[in-house]
């Protein structure tokens, strides 16, 4: 994106939130947050805002009217959780729409501002598991009361997981990628081992989907939000435990069982979590993102090779201990 555009962009943002919400004094700084990701912090006489556009070139929501719906649903939801009292900025809306567009077509949402940090991956403190915890449970707690979608997004499918597994083996070898490839013989036999029957218990139902340190920003122990609902869908909501269990608990190829412990303690006080509700949705975890970061192309991408280490830790991780995951994550 050239600075041209991001100024373009910034005006016609300082516009629309003078028209469409009354704020003045609007003074825009940027976020850099990745890859075709547009996000100011809006300073305003009223108070600061969080401010993202909707990159036409990565979200295509012109194009694809189906992500736009899914889009504001997911804004939806996020301002129902936030009215709620849950762990997550409210959601500025203009004549009832909480996607807004410009008259060029931009298309942006309008965000309270989350005073707070990161905290490193794999590096959160018993108490800010516990408050994660805490606000998940909460989450999914009030999410149960969300309409379902027909059918779950994602299912766990052995067939279509060895389509993509053998799409990315052909890709590797003829890349000549050792390192993939020898990636793939790990999943490959862990998978093979996996009884697909295991999944038949595990409750549907509305999640954030993506409960990854850059999404979670705390304060002190103190969690200050959850932030980025963009990938918020309907399928298990115990992927989001998994997930926030490796982000926050894994640390040198050691899962810290006193932080895991502390946030299913949280989780529990709002949402059932049985013995094997981990480790299941901890499978479930490793057959989505295994099948995305074990690609050669992948590996190539200079923006997400930082990412890339970090997650295949927690991929091995997993592979690691396949057999015995309910008595690393559950035990005590």
């Amino acid at each position: 994106m050239t600075e041209a555009t991001k100024r373009r962009w910034a005006e016609e943002i300082t516009a629309e939130l003078k028209r469409r919400f009354g704020r003045t004094g609007t003074e825009l700084t940027e976020i850099d947050s990745g890859w075709l990701n547009a996000k100011w912090k809006a300073e305003t006489s009223e108070g600061p805002l969080f401010v993202k556009v909707y990159h036409p070139d990565r979200y295509k929501l012109h194009e694809r009217p189906e992500r736009r719906s899914a889009i504001e649903t997911t804004l939806r939801l996020q301002r129902g959780l936030h009215e709620a009292e849950g762990a997550c900025p409210a959601v500025h809306a203009h004549e009832g729409r909480l996607l807004q567009e410009t008259s060029s077509g931009l298309l942006f949402a309008v965000h309270d501002w989350t005073d707070g940090a990161t905290v490193r991956a794999g590096c959160m403190s018993e108490a800010q598991m516990y408050e994660l915890g805490l606000a998940a449970g909460r989450m999914h707690a009030w999410l149960r009361s969300e309409p379902p979608l027909e059918r779950p997004v994602w299912t766990p499918d052995k067939q279509a997981y060895l389509i993509s597994w053998e799409s990315n083996r052909e890709n590797a070898a003829a890349a000549g990628d050792e390192t993939v490839l020898e990636w793939l013989s790990r999943s490959r036999s862990v998978v093979e081992r996996l009884d697909f029957r295991s999944f038949d218990e595990a409750p549907v139902g509305w999640l954030h989907w993506d409960l990854w340190t850059d999404n979670l920003l705390f304060r002190g122990p103190k969690l200050a939000g959850i932030v980025d609902f963009d990938r918020m869908t309907f399928a298990y909501p115990e992927i989001d435990a998994a997930r926030a269990v490796l982000s926050g608990a894994l640390s040198d190829g050691r899962m810290r069982t006193d932080a895991v412990r502390a946030f299913l303690e949280g989780y529990r006080e709002w949402t059932a979590a049985p013995f094997g509700m981990l480790s299941r949705a901890m499978r479930m975890i490793y057959l989505i993102e295994s099948a995305w970061w074990y690609r050669t192309e992948i590996r190539v991408q200079s923006e997400l090779r930082q990412l890339l280490g970090r997650f295949i830790e927690e991929m091995h991780w997993i592979e690691a201990h396949w057999e015995t995951l309910s008595d690393e994550l559950e035990a005590g």
